[in-house]
């Protein structure tokens, strides 16, 4: 069996080493998504055999499949998204009912409308403007009769670069016009602003993998967060559930309905949900791996992750009914975070935190000297530094993440404005 790789960036890092362990021949493509939006630096990738691919190689990618004998594409990075369903679909991995070349799984108007349509739930969508819409004013007018808080994004995108909850009509303009008038986080076409109805509630994750139409919950974890200055919200920590907590239920039950209201046959999901009263509510979802190295700490949890059921499936091994996951031990990864601008003591060394007895690994790009800016997206944690921290139990999990901030907290100082 032959693999195709796209975008082995983020978690998919991982996936070399896995196929190899697994005996799988593999070939590997990069994107110019993924070397516009910093994923990849250019970095040497093992078994490289197309780089700076787009969309319009597709044809000659599918050719280099067939010639090779591939059955199987996965997707390493959200960068690769568009490209590597685009080949699916062509090459008879995946649905083409929609006949939209997958792009309902990156396109979020398109995402959110296709849900809804089958009617599964979703927030309202208030709006979507393109730079030519703002310059018309269109955005004025529909923000005056909105009810905030409202959520504005870009239409395309990764890591919570440009989310942000808005209060009031000014701060919805502000944040519409700086998407549209910003380089997409991919390159390429200048992104929309997409306005929907902010929902209330705790904000969980469901990853999941697909094989033949056959899907499969390997986690269900929550956020915990708070809003920075400018409305972005900014991640505290993720937390694992058990799969007998009634939340899990739920929203497994409301993933499949996703999926199959996406027709997602292959590959691994990234889906955030909002629970409130009223049940699930997509956020958002990315048909690729969990970032920033989740899938491996879950299989240190659990024994399974997105990254090993797909090389499972690639391979040929015949998966076990689903019956769930159990934790192995309580975890959580805590995000390191900064409320305003602060510099790293030269006298410090961040990676210290990472010593402590609760810590079960972490990386901490932080550095000594060097000033980072408030935290506002994903990305900024993982400039400072993302932990896997453990306990006794959830209550001592939360009280060892307090100690790992603390103890990052004392190697700070503030930025002197005045100079």
């Amino acid at each position: 069996m032959s693999v195709l790789l796209v975008d082995p960036f983020s978690s998919g890092v991982h996936y070399h080493g896995l196929l190899e362990e697994a005996g799988l021949t593999y070939h590997t493509v990069r994107t110019q998504r993924a070397l516009d939006s910093g994923l990849s630096t250019g970095e040497a990738v093992p078994s490289l055999v197309i780089d700076h691919a787009v969309e319009e190689d597709s044809g000659d990618i599918v050719r280099f499949c067939r010639d090779r004998g591939v059955d199987a594409v996965i997707t390493g990075a959200e960068s690769g998204v568009p490209l590597a369903e685009a080949l699916k679909i062509r090459l008879g991995l995946a649905s083409g009912a929609f006949e939209d070349q997958g792009r309902r799984f990156w396109d979020k108007p398109l995402l959110y409308t296709t849900v809804r349509d089958a009617g599964v739930r979703v927030p309202e969508q208030i709006g979507a403007f393109t730079a030519h819409d703002v310059a018309a004013g269109h955005h004025r007018s529909v923000l005056r009769t909105a009810v905030f808080p409202v959520v504005v994004k870009p239409d395309v995108g990764a890591g919570s670069v440009g989310v942000c909850v808005v209060d009031t009509v000014e701060q919805g303009l502000e944040a519409i016009e700086s998407i549209v008038s910003t380089p997409g986080f991919f390159g390429g076409q200048q992104p929309s602003a997409v306005v929907q109805e902010f929902v209330h509630g705790r904000e969980y994750v469901i990853d999941t993998v697909s094989h033949a139409g056959d899907h499969r919950v390997v986690a269900v974890c929550t956020y915990d967060k708070h809003p920075s200055s400018n409305g972005t919200m900014v991640y505290d920590r993720l937390r694992w559930l058990d799969w007998e907590s009634p939340e899990t239920a739920t929203l497994t039950a409301y993933a499949l309905g996703v999926l199959q209201a996406l027709d997602h046959r292959e590959g691994s999901v990234h889906m955030e949900a909002i629970l409130d009263e009223d049940g699930p509510c997509l956020i958002d979802l990315g048909a690729r791996p969990h970032g920033a190295g989740h899938p491996l700490k879950t299989h240190t949890l659990t024994g399974s992750s997105q990254l090993h059921a797909e090389v499972a499936a690639a391979a040929g091994w015949e998966a076990p009914a689903q019956t769930g996951y159990r934790l192995g031990a309580h975890a959580a990864i805590e995000f390191l975070s900064l409320d305003k601008p602060a510099t790293v003591r030269r006298d410090a060394n961040p990676t210290e935190i990472l010593d402590q007895d609760f810590v079960l690994s972490g990386e901490v790009p932080a550095r000594p000297g060097t000033t980072y800016p408030e935290t506002h997206s994903l990305l900024d944690s993982e400039a400072l530094g993302l932990v896997f921290v453990s306990g006794t139990d959830d209550e001592d999990v939360m009280a060892n993440a307090l100690r790992l901030r603390r103890s990052f907290d004392s190697m700070l100082e503030e930025v002197d404005h005045a100079h």
